[in-house]
């Protein structure tokens, strides 16, 4: 296939990132635009507000990026990332009772989002054929409702340009105006979909103890929707740090303030993580952060869609970030964006985004899966089909905190290894039906020191 020409990508995180790493091999050239000045190295930027809280790479998005940019593994755990062995080192505190810590299944590396950021953004700018112009706002694109054209610029600071294109990405994030173009040209707007828990976080670092040691690298303290509307984690992340993250759903958040952080914390539903932090050295402030909906706009069944128009990541489908798939959809959804470029006319945007729908499916299963059963209304009666449903997640879950096999195959459809459906298999239903003949883990599954 001729090449592309030129590609604008509009947003330089995760998602316009790997997209301009897809298609840099199948495109003349390729310009990201990026409102931000960008930092030099791993430090906080303005457009990425939620990356001082909790963020993980799945082992799919870890392979993922691997695939499109060959050594960033190495990389980021050459910048300090930490290697992490699931379930082995995680004391997980499930609705359904404590994990049992089976032999390690997967490893994945943990750090900060601007770690993994920056080792993704060093790698993709030192692509030949992509350029990065930074403090360049897109505020509009030229066209028509059957054709985009190019993008309209504003440099900070500067004059308006217009910038011709053969292909543009809106990579955008939950913030992009790209659809309010599209439904300015009489196309109109595409069926959006949204589930909110109202959920809410609040996050801060902590220094990892001198001396500190136990066996347990992880901690994951699960609400529980008939007891508890909170929950929380503790991750160690590059630098010898903790980072914190705790969370609320119905607006019922986390404080920022240090005393109601803590005391929030005290209040989960294990003290294990109050009393890991309490006499650890604290690092900055807490922050919080509030837009965690699910929002997903249903662009594959537009009726018409305009030629050389791609919408990705956020600006497309956002997922509650507690649930952690977003690094990782963005790099499977990035790759599926590359073979498409290597076997497609990439002007066709429609048949991109068609055949994109069943991983956002996907994607979109497992987040609002579980924020549903926040939103439940007292008064309106559950429908049987309903009440089974959740009957057969509770079994579900109860099974992968005692089955190592039903664990396995519940962690590769977390993290995005296999599909929802491989829960079904029916070696697994087995499994998960015998084991609801043994009991649920009441206790730790770690010595807790004597105070």
């Amino acid at each position: 296939m001729a090449p592309i020409g030129h590609t604008v990508v509009i947003g330089s995180g995760l998602a316009g990132l790997t997209a301009a790493a897809a298609l840099a091999p199948h495109a003349e050239r390729v310009t990201l635009l990026e409102r931000d000045r960008l930092p030099d190295g791993a430090l906080f930027r303005p457009g990425v507000p939620q990356s001082r809280h909790l963020h993980s790479l799945m082992c799919s998005g870890q392979e993922a990026l691997e695939r499109l940019l060959p050594g960033f593994g190495a990389d980021l755990r050459a910048a300090g990332a930490v290697e992490l062995r699931a379930p082995w080192d995680h004391l997980w505190l499930s609705a359904a009772g404590w994990c049992t810590r089976f032999a390690p299944t997967h490893v994945v590396p943990s750090a900060s989002r601007e770690l993994i950021e920056s080792v993704v953004r060093s790698k993709v700018t030192a692509l030949g054929a992509v350029r990065v112009r930074e403090g360049a706002e897109a505020v509009g694109l030229l066209g028509d409702h059957a054709a985009v054209r190019g993008v309209r610029v504003r440099q900070r600071g500067g004059a308006t340009e217009d910038l011709a294109a053969d292909l543009v990405v809106d990579a955008g994030g939950r913030s992009s105006r790209v659809l309010d173009w599209v439904a300015s040209t009489g196309l109109g707007r595409p069926k959006s979909t949204v589930v909110d828990s109202r959920a809410g976080y609040a996050s801060r670092y902590y220094r990892v103890p001198e001396g500190f040691s136990d066996d347990w690298r992880i901690i994951s303290l699960g609400n529980h929707p008939s007891q508890t509307l909170h929950g929380g984690a503790l991750v160690p992340i590059e630098d010898g740090l903790w980072h914190v993250s705790l969370f609320g759903y119905l607006d019922d958040h986390p404080p920022t303030d240090e005393a109601g952080f803590l005391e929030f914390a005290r209040g989960l539903r294990d003290p294990v993580l109050y009393e890991t932090i309490r006499g650890a050295e604290p690092l900055g402030p807490v922050r919080g952060f509030r837009h965690m909906a699910n929002e997903r706009h249903h662009v594959e069944e537009m009726e018409r869609w305009p030629a050389g128009l791609l919408v990705l990541g956020d600006a497309l489908c956002a997922l509650n970030p507690v649930y952690a798939q977003g690094m990782s959809a963005a790099a499977l959804t990035a790759v599926a964006l590359g073979e498409w470029a290597a076997e497609a006319a990439p002007a066709d945007a429609a048949a991109f985004h068609r055949r994109l729908a069943p991983d956002l499916d996907r994607f979109w299963q497992v987040a609002v899966g579980a924020d549903t059963a926040y939103l439940a209304d007292p008064g309106t009666p559950v429908t049987e089909e309903a009440r089974q449903a959740a009957e057969q997640g509770d079994r579900l879950l109860h099974a992968a905190m005692v089955d190592p096999v039903v664990n396995r195959t519940f962690f590769d459809v977390m993290m995005l290894v296999a599909p929802p459906d491989a829960l079904a298999d029916p070696d697994i239903v087995d499994r998960v039906e015998r084991a609801g003949r043994t009991p649920a883990n009441a206790s730790a599954p770690f010595e807790r020191p004597a105070l």
